[in-house]
């Protein structure tokens, strides 16, 4: 059978994977910067040992429920109208990313100018933030069960001038919905630069700043928060003008049956089609995962820095009081030094993780259950090598080591969970309500390592972790009771003897 998207650009896949650089890039910034905003900017600053002790930790973690509130709740919305708008004969899946990125650049800017109050102006412009995050990676998935089901070939980027008379080479034109690994390892390369930028170039812009136009901390911060604003602008743009254009496709090939169906109905269509699906419900482990991993290693990396600094006195002068535009330079820098190694390994390991699930021998549901062994690897390891809870030196080599073992795991997560979703079979009229489903997989993911993980942080600095290294196990358990399942032989023969529609 013919691909499903056709004449699917050179222009249209770069501007795919663009997607995935541009939203990790402005998500990692924003949670990064969180602990050093709430006390510069906001003006709360941690008081231990006395009555009044204000807990960065447990705002971080409050911020984060809220959050993720706001995205659960959105998810599924989001998704669902993705698949409404396509059944209008709108490009659901382009509309709704580029937009989201607006929504982002209001949130920036209420950050950069409007807040100066935790309640109700941080918390009012985070849940504005979540709901163009859940746009923006709910769309993720989609786009990238468009490209599978297309007919773009990573071959046509041998032949860029001749791209529109370039032809496949594959006469029959099928699409094997097993092999995107190429396609989801390539995102991941995408978005590992993405975090990569962001931890090297945007989250040092504030002591940059600071020390270039010779102000404060807090000046820097906000500065910085509009300059990511214009950058979210600018993604809006770049993605409108380049983003494939599904509303191209005749109706009677959108979906699987012609009556368009209400608003509410897609969604329940979608949930339906999860209940029975274990395809499905593997891949929403995966995400819920996935997302605690990407938002724990951006939260409580610097978190943990921070407060290692801050009880070994680096964030204080003399007279106890903060250091004004200098407080926890170094602190702030190693953080961005520690987390960007956790990036980097994720980035030059993403074509491992591609081969694997494209491999006939290994497969996209193995790969999952790899990458929640070596995420809990890496999560346990960590939470146990110190003794003392309320402060770890993040300055040691098994730091590094085990920050790097959770770097590899994350990108394995990311798109092996990804690779699951977009591959099921004679789902792409619903795929847009799967993809909000799977996000909000990822939304309570998020929610038990934010708000679980801020609050232990505040009694033992490296529990977040550990809470993450037991997610990571739940995926194993998941593939061992599908193992066991009645299906799982057909589950895995339909893998490794490769699906085409």
């Amino acid at each position: 059978m013919n691909p499903i998207y056709k004449k699917y650009s050179i222009l249209n896949y770069l501007a795919f994977n663009y997607a995935g650089f541009a939203s990790i890039a402005i998500v990692v910034f924003l949670v990064s910067t969180q602990p050093f905003y709430i006390k510069e900017v906001i003006g709360i600053e941690p008081q231990p040992g006395t009555t009044k002790d204000q807990k960065i930790g447990y705002l971080i973690g409050l911020l984060g429920f809220f959050d993720e509130t706001t995205s659960m709740i959105s998810a599924p919305l989001i998704g669902t109208l993705n698949d409404k708008l396509n059944r209008l004969n709108y490009s659901g899946s382009k509309i709704i990313q580029s937009s989201s990125f607006l929504i982002l650049s209001i949130a920036l800017f209420g950050y950069g100018f409007i807040n100066s109050r935790l309640v109700p102006d941080m918390f009012i412009f985070r849940c504005v933030f979540a709901i163009g995050v859940t746009g923006v990676m709910s769309m993720i998935t989609v786009l990238l069960n468009e490209l599978t089901l297309s007919d773009f070939e990573l071959r046509k980027l041998l032949f860029w001038k001749n791209s529109v008379e370039y032809q496949p080479v594959d006469e029959s034109n099928q699409v094997d919905v097993k092999t995107n690994g190429k396609f989801s390892a390539i995102m991941g390369v995408s978005t590992g630069l993405g975090a990569i930028v962001s931890v090297s170039v945007l989250v040092t812009l504030p002591v940059k700043l600071a020390n270039s136009w010779d102000i404060d901390m807090k000046w820097g911060l906000k500065y910085s928060y509009l300059i990511v604003m214009f950058f979210a602008i600018i993604s809006f743009a770049m993605l409108m003008l380049f983003l494939y254009d599904n509303n191209k496709i005749p109706q009677q090939e959108l979906t699987l049956d012609e009556e368009k169906r209400p608003y509410l109905e897609i969604l329940k269509q979608g949930i339906e089609f999860s209940k029975h699906n274990k395809q499905a419900q593997y891949a929403y482990v995966g995400a819920l995962v996935a997302r605690s991993t990407t938002v724990a290693t951006s939260m409580f990396i610097p978190l943990l820095v921070y407060n290692w600094y801050y009880n070994v006195g680096d964030c204080k002068i003399g007279n106890g009081n903060w250091a004004g535009k200098i407080s926890c330079y170094d602190g702030y820098i190693f953080s961005a030094i520690l987390t960007g190694v956790a990036q980097t390994i994720a980035l030059v390991s993403a074509p491992l993780w591609g081969y694997l699930i494209d491999s006939p021998k290994f497969g996209k549901f193995k790969t999952l259950a790899l990458s929640g062994l070596i995420g809990a690897i890496g999560n346990l390891g960590l939470s146990f090598i110190n003794n003392d809870f309320k402060k770890y030196n993040p300055k040691t080599f098994t730091c590094f080591l085990f920050v790097s073992i959770i770097g590899l795991s994350q990108i394995g997560l990311v798109i092996s969970s990804m690779s699951v979703l977009s591959a099921i079979n004679n789902a792409h009229d619903i795929m847009g309500s799967l993809s909000g489903l799977y996000s909000f997989s990822g939304g309570i993911g998020i929610m038990i390592i934010t708000l679980v993980g801020g609050f232990i942080s505040d009694y033992w600095i490296l529990g977040p972790f550990f809470i993450l290294g037991l997610l990571n196990l739940l995926i194993l358990v998941t593939f061992y009771s599908f193992m066991r399942g009645e299906n799982y032989k057909q589950d895995f023969e339909d893998e490794d003897n490769g699906v085409h529609i």
